[in-house]
């Protein structure tokens, strides 16, 4: 059987950057599929790094017209493919919030004969985006997610991180956060993410202020592949 990996988030939370990462790691182990059902943001992608991920062996499957300045609301017929029986690991990134998510919705049916223990949907969270940047938000933007992709997240994520600025501040609230969504929810904290640099730091300052590791889950070192910046995207566009 395949394992298959779900992740939720608002706008900004870095789905597509886990996304490709967790792709990029699982595809050492056997068989990988990256689903890109982001239809709503043109920007920050996971098919911008097409390139990447076919070089490592990464099948991905793209809306149509990707990456061509041409953008329509539609999805590729290929995503069905990802169903079919075989081994292997199949990661969706879905669009942020409730408006990104309504494409996960039709294949609610698929998902349902996956073995619970062969699912995996965690809620990735970023303090830094106005969408989640307080318990109240996420639960907000958590129930809106939830209602229009028509799946319910089964962990929490941080993923505290102001792109190429990001610092162990960051991590350190995206900790608050996830424990007060954490116990307001009574879902687990899955793992903290973050550059290899930073993770340690947390994870020093985690010891010496005895934050409770139940908040911080696994430790899921990342590099950063999204490279493109707003300031790029000002200047040059898409």
């Amino acid at each position: 059987m395949k394992d298959y990996w779900v992740l939720l988030g608002s706008f900004g939370s870095g789905k597509s950057e886990l996304a490709i990462n967790l792709a990029l790691q699982a595809v050492k182990k056997g068989p990988c599929t990256l689903v890109d059902l982001d239809v709503i943001n043109a920007y920050f992608r996971s098919s911008e790094r097409g390139d990447v991920l076919g070089a490592a062996g990464v099948e991905l499957i793209s809306p149509p017209f990707a990456l061509d300045k041409i953008e329509i609301l539609a999805l590729s017929a290929r995503v069905y493919s990802a169903f079919t029986p075989g081994e292997g690991t199949v990661i969706f990134d879905i669009g942020g919030d409730d408006i990104g998510s309504v494409a996960l919705g039709q294949y609610k049916q698929h998902f349902n004969n996956i073995p619970k223990d062969r699912l995996n949907i965690p809620f990735i969270v970023n303090p830094l985006r106005p969408m989640a940047a307080d318990v109240p938000s996420a639960l907000r933007s958590l129930a809106a997610i939830q209602e229009s992709g028509r799946l319910l997240a089964d962990s929490i994520i941080n993923n505290g991180n102001l792109a190429g600025m990001t610092d162990v501040s960051h991590l350190i609230q995206g900790y608050e956060l996830v424990k007060g969504l954490s116990q307001q929810t009574g879902l687990p904290v899955r793992a903290t993410v973050g550059t290899k640099e930073v993770l340690d730091e947390f994870e020093r300052y985690a010891e010496a202020h005895g934050l409770e590791r139940k908040y911080i889950g696994a430790r899921w070192p990342i590099e950063i592949q999204m490279h493109r910046s707003w300031d790029k995207y000002l200047a040059e566009g898409l």
